[in-house]
């Protein structure tokens, strides 16, 4: 096992991710009573899971979003992370909200489009609340323009020197954030498609490990396709930036 772990590039610690499936929470219940039973039942860890379950567990480690000993793309999981949390602050405040939804119906937006935090139970949820972001995107970055400036709900959030300076970029999107955002809508969707193949074939052998290889070897190549929308317009000298 432990030289499977190191194969992986995974710790002994990350067993738990692995052994259970479900949420953080319940595989923490799962580790507790297999440690409190095991008087009378032999040592081995059975890490036997839903195929659903591991490419999910497999999506957030590879983009930065699950714990483990030894993380990976943090740079992408921070991104992740940010979007998540704006999502969420919004989506769950009725002032915010309020602010969203008013934006929306002065730009005539039909349907109205709420935001969509991902939730670790639900598979391909970080995918979703991120096609939900890009979708929005204009929209949202309005709410926090209005929400962060001065006299606004969330004005007190910004630190002296960001006020003074006019900075906002910690507390919202930016261009940087929006260009990696849509790239990883369109990058994870072979991940999005394995999933739901998965979650209905778990038993056909053969189409699994087709769909795997056509996942694998989609996720490999060099470019894919960003479907027409709006486009994130990046100057030069900042995509050099990001390319550094």
């Amino acid at each position: 096992m432990f030289d499977s772990l190191d194969q992986v590039g995974i710790k002994s610690g990350d067993i738990n991710q692995l052994s259970a499936d479900g949420a953080s929470n319940a595989i923490g219940s799962v580790a507790e009573y297999e440690s409190l039973s095991r008087t009378d039942r032999s040592n081995d860890v059975s890490i036997t899971r839903c195929l659903a379950h591991q490419n999910e567990r497999s999506a957030g480690y590879a983009s930065g979003t699950l714990k483990f000993a030894q993380p990976k793309n943090e740079a992408l999981g921070a991104i992740l992370k940010k979007s998540h949390k704006i999502q969420v602050d919004i989506s769950r405040a009725p002032t915010r909200m309020s602010v969203f939804l008013s934006i929306q119906k002065k730009r005539e937006r039909k349907p109205l489009l709420k935001p969509n935090p991902s939730v670790e139970t639900r598979w391909n949820s970080s995918i979703d609340e991120t096609t939900r972001a890009n979708l929005i995107m204009g929209d949202m970055c309005e709410t926090m323009c209005v929400l962060l400036d001065r006299g606004g709900y969330d004005y007190d959030q910004l630190t002296t020197a960001e006020k003074s300076l006019g900075d906002k970029s910690r507390l919202t999107y930016t261009n940087r954030d929006k260009m990696i955002l849509r790239q990883y809508e369109f990058a994870a969707s072979p991940a999005k498609t394995f999933s739901l193949f998965t979650q209905d074939k778990k038993d056909t052998w053969s189409y699994i490990l087709f769909a795997a290889q056509i996942a694998v070897n989609t996720s490999r190549e060099e470019s894919f396709a960003i479907l027409p929308g709006m486009l994130i317009q990046i100057s030069c000298a900042h995509f050099k930036l990001f390319l550094t």
